[in-house]
């Protein structure tokens, strides 16, 4: 199998066939960006910022001949969506800019597929034997560990606008503003941003559990905690 052909075995058709399509649409976006740019001509640094992410994304399947798949493709779906909307979406189309809420999309989008993905490693430790807890309190965890991201997300915004935007970083990547938006002065986007990161969270929690539970009453459990047990095995 190979990088453009993903493994039958390890995921239904549906999934086999979103993976296959999400990983050649990232590499011909992320190429064509890094030659051509952006909406502006300006933005090549995302299309080498996506060819990156998807090194990192298949490095060690790629390394090994795909005998050590590292992620699960439930993570690495979720993966490829977050370079999709951020780096295509929101950097190289200039949708943060051009679409007055994009910025409250992305801001639930990518808490929710974190939170997501935190329950699918909490879920894998609990099945395992190396956490107890209830399915609440799983929730719980995460929702705060998502709270702590979104956080630590606008630092690293607000650190950027004071600090690199007018320097030579900012001219790479266009001088663009992280904190405010369109619609909103930097105060009220960055506390909006909060909020919607704190809702993102709790969806991405809410639908772990349901996932969960469903698995449980259909007699079995959530499978992708074999995958993430066993990964590179």
């Amino acid at each position: 199998m190979s990088y453009l052909n993903p493994n039958p075995k390890d995921m239904s058709p549906l999934q086999r066939n979103l993976l296959r399509i999400m990983r050649i649409f990232l590499l011909v976006a992320g190429i064509y960006i890094t030659i051509f740019g952006g909406v502006n001509g300006e933005e090549r640094i995302f299309g080498i910022l996506i060819l990156v992410a998807l090194a990192i994304i298949n490095a060690p399947a790629l390394v090994t001949g795909n005998r050590v798949r590292v992620l699960p493709v439930e993570i690495e779906l979720l993966l490829l969506a977050m370079v999709l909307f951020e780096l295509v979406g929101g950097d190289a189309l200039g949708l943060y800019v051009r679409l007055p809420h994009y910025d409250n999309f992305m801001h639930f989008m990518l808490p929710l597929y974190i939170a997501l993905m935190g329950m699918m490693v909490v879920y894998t430790m609990y099945y395992y034997g190396r956490l107890k807890a209830s399915l609440a309190e799983m929730a719980i965890l995460i929702v705060i560990l998502t709270i702590g991201f979104g956080g630590i997300l606008e630092m690293g915004e607000y650190t950027y606008d004071t600090y690199f935007s007018k320097g030579p970083i900012g001219q790479i990547t266009g001088n663009t503003q992280m904190q405010g938006s369109p619609t909103q002065d930097p105060l009220d986007d960055t506390m909006n941003d909060l909020f919607t990161d704190t809702a993102g969270g709790i969806v991405g929690a809410i639908l772990g559990v349901l996932l969960i539970r469903r698995s449980e009453l259909e007699g079995g459990h959530w499978k992708v905690a074999d995958e993430i047990e066993h990964m590179g095995n």
